[in-house]
């Protein structure tokens, strides 16, 4: 009788064994099973999100500082159309000797066009009747205008075999300085004899728009 009681015991406490077993089992199984379902929402989220039209928001802030307001009166009498090809070349230098195969160069084609003219009022003196002076003040450069279609272009830019320590040549810089008054006022005095002919062209034909008998000579400043 002992022993019946006692196998009956120990299959009861095999039977709750198994019972636990069979509810962490089933615990772990659900832990996984929501696991599982919270990782698949989110892969079909992204996925969602990722075929859907998109819309890309840009900010731009600016900061405009007005220095200066000049009224001029300003007349140009010559433009001039200006194809350049500026080249820059850079390399590196240890204690001042350049080292071999270090050269980095640059090519540019820049396309403007300068204006030259005036920036102040003519005097005008009447010396007779119907016969005026026209006093031009001195040329100076009035502006560059890029052209709209190809300003400019970097036709080329390389570097030799041990140009990697060498400077880049700074390209906007370049067309900066070949813009600037101090290279244009070369062209200005290249150009002179041309922008006076202009403005003596300029002056007659604005008189004799008003009276055809006006008889004009024109002098200039410089």
């Amino acid at each position: 009788m002992l022993l019946k009681e006692k196998f009956l015991l120990e299959k009861q406490n095999i039977m709750e064994v198994c019972k636990l077993r069979s509810t962490n089992i089933k615990k772990k199984f659900n832990k996984f099973s929501v696991l599982l379902n919270v990782v698949l929402i989110a892969i079909i989220f992204v996925g969602v999100a990722f075929f859907l039209p998109k819309e890309q928001k840009s900010e731009v802030k600016s900061s405009i500082n007005i220095e200066s307001i000049e009224k001029v009166n300003e007349v140009v009498f010559l433009n001039a159309g200006v194809n350049e090809i500026i080249t820059e070349t850079k390399t590196t230098q240890v204690f001042g000797f350049d080292v071999p195969f270090s050269r980095k160069t640059a090519l540019v084609i820049l396309n403007y066009t300068a204006k030259f003219g005036i920036k102040s009022s003519v005097k005008v003196e009447q010396i007779g009747e119907k016969e005026y002076k026209v006093i031009v003040p001195k040329f100076e450069v009035i502006g560059v205008e890029l052209s709209k279609d190809n300003p400019y272009n970097l036709y080329d830019n390389h570097g030799e075999l041990l140009s990697g320590t060498t400077e880049d040549v700074d390209t906007g810089k370049l067309v900066t300085n070949q813009l600037s008054s101090d290279k244009q006022a070369e062209y200005l005095d290249k150009f002179k004899s041309e922008i006076k002919e202009s403005a003596i062209n300029y002056y007659k034909t604005l008189f004799s728009s008003m009276d055809s008998e006006a008889k004009v000579t024109v002098e200039f400043s410089e």
